[in-house]
């Protein structure tokens, strides 16, 4: 299989350069939230109770801040795709 090759004005390759890398920078750094028990059951569609009941059980995917009780949506979700609590 041939390269392909797309010659360039040095200014247009760094310009292209300096954007990408300001797009990874960006991306990079993003950090999803956490989110309390209220958002956690809106997610999942469920009452308040249920999470505290799957957290007592230590079934569902969170962590511990004190007396608050956190989690990760993304977490929430790959739990749910693993089947969820059985």
């Amino acid at each position: 299989m041939d390269d392909l090759s797309i010659p360039l004005p040095a200014d247009v390759l760094d310009l292209l350069v300096e954007r990408t890398a300001a797009c990874l920078r960006a991306s990079a750094f993003v950090a999803e939230p956490w989110v309390g028990v209220d958002t956690a059951a809106a997610h999942l569609a469920c009452k308040r109770q249920r999470i505290y009941d799957l957290v007592s059980r230590r079934t569902i995917p969170h962590r511990k801040e004190g007396s608050r009780l956190l989690f990760k949506l993304s977490h929430l979700d790959a739990w749910i795709e693993g089947g969820g609590a059985k």
